[in-house]
């Protein structure tokens, strides 16, 4: 008997260690699904175990948009790993086709993208983003037209955008950014760079003085 969707998606769950386990099952219970479909109440899956967590997923989405949704969560806990392997596993699935998520099908998960050789040998240079995260989070005063930017070089999808616009406040609001932010490769963080400098020059340049 060959693999099935529900197979390769228990895998993935499994794969959790129990802390990110948890924390995914409390980013799916506050992911913004698609029109048509509906959350997946908090108290199911409080104590749901990896076995409940699948099902839960493909009867609430379906295989198709369980499977994109499944990717957008592992995504937002940088479980980038998991969701490759995920991808890959996929692929074993008979007469399943994985399509990645586009920006109009309200999701906010984009593909891994395969390293150059130049990107392995500095990928343990921090970026600037990542040293500085910290002051990045609790210094930049309005985050706005950084998203405006970012959404506009499709870094982020129209639901990430929303998701991160609705936060009450600039310091909750970067560092819901930095959930995707910490998946991007160092050209991506590049325009998130880009964007701070052109809003927030003195802030940048302050740290660069550090």
């Amino acid at each position: 008997m060959g693999k099935t969707v529900r197979d390769v998606l228990l895998r993935a769950l499994k794969s959790l260690r129990e802390t990110a386990f948890k924390e995914f099952k409390f980013k799916l219970e506050d992911l913004d699904v698609k029109e048509g479909f509906s959350k997946i109440p908090g108290g199911m899956l409080e104590k749901a175990e990896h076995v409940d967590v699948a099902r839960l997923i493909i009867q609430n989405y379906t295989e198709s948009y369980g499977i994109e949704v499944t990717l957008t969560v592992l995504e937002a806990i940088n479980a980038r790993e998991e969701a490759a392997k995920l991808m890959d596993a996929l692929k074993t699935v008979d007469g399943y086709t994985f399509q990645e998520p586009s920006s109009e099908a309200g999701a906010s998960y984009r593909a891994p993208v395969q390293e150059t050789a130049q990107e392995a040998t500095s990928r343990d240079e921090k970026h600037f983003v990542d040293r500085h995260r910290a002051a990045l989070i609790e210094d930049v005063p309005l985050v706005p037209p950084i998203l405006d930017d970012l959404f506009q070089d499709d870094l982020l999808t129209k639901q990430a955008y929303n998701k991160i616009y609705r936060k009450s406040t600039s310091e909750e609001q970067m560092r819901e950014l930095y959930t995707f932010v910490n998946t991007w490769r160092d050209k991506d963080k590049d325009q998130l760079l880009k964007s701070l400098r052109k809003h927030h020059a003195p802030l940048i340049k302050k740290l660069e003085s550090k």
